[in-house]
């Protein structure tokens, strides 16, 4: 066997094609065989020296195997179904016992666990006397798959040639760049004893990355080459300038869409004005993400090209028909159920794959047998129209730019030309270290892997070209920034690129966007002008529409939303918009159980889990999302042990204080400038003519006087006021308490004991205390502490006879509901004048601005769309809280 290398890819095919061709010649009673990835390609070489292919056939790998099962009468031999993998696979680890795999659903990662599989059959690895469990595990799962399977019925094509013996006389070229697995070099080996086999790789000796997997193979390589500046230097580490262009042009668009565009345009235009066709073009994209980009754009502008067509199956009356049925079905076996659902009217498709289950064997639950289907009937089906002149369109790694075409590079922006590749395999590098220590043939490593990847772009970049163009995308579609690759990089310090020259052709859509205006687009026009008159602003709603919309009663949550932003709060609480809700446990669900526990237990003792049993019943909707998700299922489990926690502290906590509970769950209705407001108000705590409200958060709060001013976190500050009107007392704190467990991290030994007061610290009440003077309320919520209080924010300085921290005056806390009373009345006049501006409120410091903008999390965002061009955030300002207040800084 002959070993050939050499990086000028170009240069080596033509001189083998070429001294191919004249031996097929001289010889035309033998066969010559070219094996390679893209025959179309080599083909038209071929063509370059010869008119006919008389005795000379080329193919691809997988085709030449095909061939060869036909050759060796191996036609009862077949490959295993995604059916037999997956089946086979769920009965392993239901029925087999692991060190590192035990779960109640196998199927998610059984999707994982096949390519994987495939590799060790491709790699042919060995380690069972490795004493590794993760890998002792692994080598279980195969050897057992193996076990079910019978002599005819294999995991990849190449075993179906393990035990044959070649007896081809035949001539054989091989492009073994992706050949490099041991199964499909023992075959060429073992081909080489009787054939005369030629293996091409794109190698040169040196420490280039693209380089490392091929070291081993090309030992004894013989070297063609014809060095370029670019075989040189690329992926070098210290690339050499030049000054030459070469027809090399660049572009950087806003988002991977807009660089697709930019480069269908292009195409387009150079066509038309430089009298092309389309198979002078080749682009190539750097993942599958682009790749229904690419399919929406080229069909738009009907440019025929060999991408493949995906129809999804889920969208097909067959497929949905089934998935309603799943929820009548009455059987439990594979057999059961594949014959209800063959009484179905069905496609012919969907009924040979159905009998094909009925003669399974086992049991299995209607609900497992949707992701059973769902993961191995096909998702898609793959149509390709191939045309004689079509744009030449491939992914990296499965497809190679045609020698001499315009060639455009997509998406060079880091992580992704190149890509990144990561260690979290099941089998990591680690794994793969122990293994060749114990001489044991292993998959790749990632630095292979990266080599390999990098050996494709290699391939595609030295291939000649008549124009470069190569681009990357400033944004994703989700907003997140986009970094030139290290790639992109290095070839603008190699060659001066060009700017890609401005389009001429542009679609209607883009033409508008670059301030263009067709004349007969009458209404178009209007509303276009209307928008920019308007800045995207909504009309204000009439004062009739207001009063129709917008319920007599306001809560204070309402109104924090309107203060928040006055579109927000239109589309939820006036035309009462809700997001359509999903299986996940939403916070206010969680929120609302939380408090129907703590309410009912808070001064008396039931059994947590009796009650949030009770409390699941009554509410059907919650009840429905935990029995359908295990997931769901633990998480309640953790929050009742959560709970038993909270209450334990909660409890302590009233003990020690001498506030008592007054009223739980309290509604509470007031007016404010003539403005009514209603509430519910967790607990009320008395003590003598002080009364202090408290709150339950699922999460850390707090009160920030500065925001409370303008309409941010008031909730609780307005409660107060209500609360100590109705009942005629003087206001003693405002709480948050913190339901969410908390973890004590301390520096000392394991065997030593922890201080239960550093725990209990942990959940110190939050908020403000409220201090006539007389210290009353401060010392009977704790009377017990001396320095610092374990359960409120206050803390005593003995030197100066003082209390300190998160105390206020009852005159300070006078003047903030003025300016938070006057601020809700500007909020609610506002609103009644119906201002929905799309105007939510924001900062220029970022933890301001996570804290007070509602974007974040908005279920609108797609409603309002919103315009960087011309909606800004209101911005809040940053108070003279203390100079507004008066008094010292205790408040700030």
């Amino acid at each position: 066997m002959q070993i050939i290398s050499g990086l000028n890819q170009d240069y080596k095919r033509h001189q083998i094609i070429q001294k191919y061709v004249q031996e097929a010649q001289n010889h035309p009673f033998e066969q010559y065989i070219y094996i390679c990835d893209q025959p179309a390609f080599i083909e038209n070489i071929f063509f370059q020296y010869t008119h006919c292919l008389v005795n000379i056939q080329i193919m691809s790998w997988n085709q030449y195997l095909k061939q060869l099962q036909l050759q060796y009468h191996l036609t009862q031999h077949h490959l295993l179904s995604q059916v037999e993998w997956v089946y086979h696979l769920r009965n392993i680890f239901n029925e087999e016992t692991f060190h590192c795999f035990d779960m109640e659903n196998p199927l998610p990662f059984i999707n994982e666990l096949i390519p994987l599989i495939k590799d060790y059959e491709l790699y042919q690895i060995n380690y069972q006397d490795i004493h590794h469990t993760k890998l002792q595990d692994f080598w279980h799962i195969y050897q057992s798959l193996l076990s079910r399977l019978d002599s005819y019925t294999h995991l990849t094509l190449e075993s179906l040639f393990q035990n044959v013996t070649f007896h081809e006389q035949d001539h054989l070229i091989i492009e073994a760049d992706h050949l490099y697995q041991k199964q499909r070099q023992d075959i060429i080996q073992r081909l080489a004893t009787t054939c005369d086999v030629t293996c091409l790789y794109t190698y040169q000796h040196d420490e280039r990355l693209f380089n490392l997997p091929y070291h081993h193979l090309c030992q004894t390589s013989q070297v063609i080459d014809q060095p370029t500046y670019f075989t040189q230097h690329l992926f070098s580490q210290e690339p050499v300038s030049t000054k030459k262009t070469q027809h090399m042009y660049s572009f950087v668009a806003g988002t991977p869409y807009q660089e697709i565009q930019r480069v269908v345009y292009t195409i387009y235009q150079k066509i038309v004005d430089e009298n092309l066709h389309y198979q002078d073009f080749t682009i190539i994209y750097p993942n599958q993400n682009y790749q229904d980009d690419l399919l929406t754009i080229l069909d738009e502008l009907h440019i025929p090209h060999s991408l493949p067509y995906q129809q999804e199956r889920c969208y097909e009356r067959s497929y949905q028909l089934i998935l309603q049925q799943f929820k009548q079905c009455q059987g439990h076996t594979f057999h059961e159920l594949a014959v209800e659902l063959l009484a179905l009217e069905l496609d012919k498709d969907y009924q040979d794959y159905l009998q094909k289950i009925s003669e399974l064997d086992g049991q299995i639950s209607p609900q497992e047998f949707i992701e059973f289907f769902q993961m191995t009937f096909p998702k898609s089906k793959q149509t390709l129209e191939k045309r004689q002149d079509e744009i030449h369109v491939y992914m990296i790694g499965q497809g190679e730019a045609m020698p001499s075409t315009h060639l455009f590079i997509l998406g060079m922006n880091e992580t992704i030309l190149p890509q990144s590749i990561k260690d979290t395999s099941l089998l990591l590098d680690e794994d793969i270290e122990l293994l060749r220590k114990e001489n044991i043939s292993t998959p790749l490593t990632t630095s292979e892997q990266l080599g390999v990847h990098e050996n494709d772009i290699f391939k595609i970049l030295t291939t000649p070209f008549s124009t470069l163009t190569v681009s990357l995308a400033m944004n994703s579609l989700s907003g997140e920034t986009l970094l030139p690759s290290s790639l992109y990089k290095q070839l603008t310090q190699m060659y001066t690129f060009q700017k890609l020259p401005p389009l001429q052709f542009l679609p209607l859509d883009q033409y508008y966007i670059a301030n263009g205006k067709a004349t007969h687009k009458e209404t178009l026009n209007q509303n276009i002008a209307h928008y920019l008159s308007s800045h995207h602003q909504p009309d204000s709603l009439t004062p009739e529409l207001t009063q129709s919309l917008y319920s007599s009663y306001l809560s204070v949550s309402q109104i924090e939303t309107y203060n928040q932003c006055p579109f927000l709060y239109f589309i939820q609480y006036g035309l009462g918009i809700y997001p359509i809700q999903d299986q996940k446990l939403l916070p206010n669900e969680l929120g609302s159980l939380i408090h129907y526990v703590l309410s009912m237990n808070i001064d008396q003792s039931y059994d947590i889990s009796q009650l949030v049993d009770q409390y699941l019943q009554d509410h059907e909707t919650l009840s429905q999302k935990i029995a359908h998700s295990h997931v769901n299922q633990y998480f309640i489990e953790q929050l009742i042990q959560d709970l038993q926690i909270t209450l334990k502290v909660l409890k302590q906590f009233l003990n020690t204080g001498n506030f008592h509970v007054q009223y739980k769950e309290k509604k509470v209705k007031n007016t404010i400038h003539d403005i009514n407001f209603k509430g519910i108000v967790d607990r009320i705590d008395v003590y003598e003519d002080y009364v202090s409200i408290i709150d339950y958060k699922s999460s850390a709060k707090s009160i920030d006087l500065n925001l409370a001013m303008q309409g941010f976190h008031i909730q609780m500050l307005v409660y107060l006021d209500m609360v100590t009107k109705m009942m005629d007392k003087n206001p003693g704190a405002v709480l948050y308490f913190n339901t969410k467990k908390r973890i004590l991290s301390v520096q000392q030994s394991m065997h030593e004991a922890i201080n239960e007061d550093d725990w209990i610290k942990q959940y110190r009440y939050n908020g403000y205390i409220v201090d006539d003077g007389s210290h009353q309320s401060l010392l009977n919520l704790d009377p017990t502490f001396d320095r610092r209080s374990a359960l409120i924010p206050v803390s005593y300085v003995k030197s100066r006879d003082e209390y300190k921290g998160q105390i206020l005056s009852t005159e300070q806390l006078h003047i903030l509901f003025e300016k938070i009373s006057d601020h809700i009345y500007e909020l609610y006049q506002n609103m009644m004048d119906g201002h929905i501006d799309i105007a939510p409120k924001g900062s220029d410091q970022k933890a301001t601005h996570t804290l007070v903008n509602p974007c974040f999390y908005c279920p609108y965002h797609s409603i309002c769309g919103f315009d960087v061009f011309y909606n800004d955030y209101q911005l809040v300002e940053f108070l003279d809280v203390e100079k507004i207040l008066g008094g010292e800084d205790d408040a700030v």
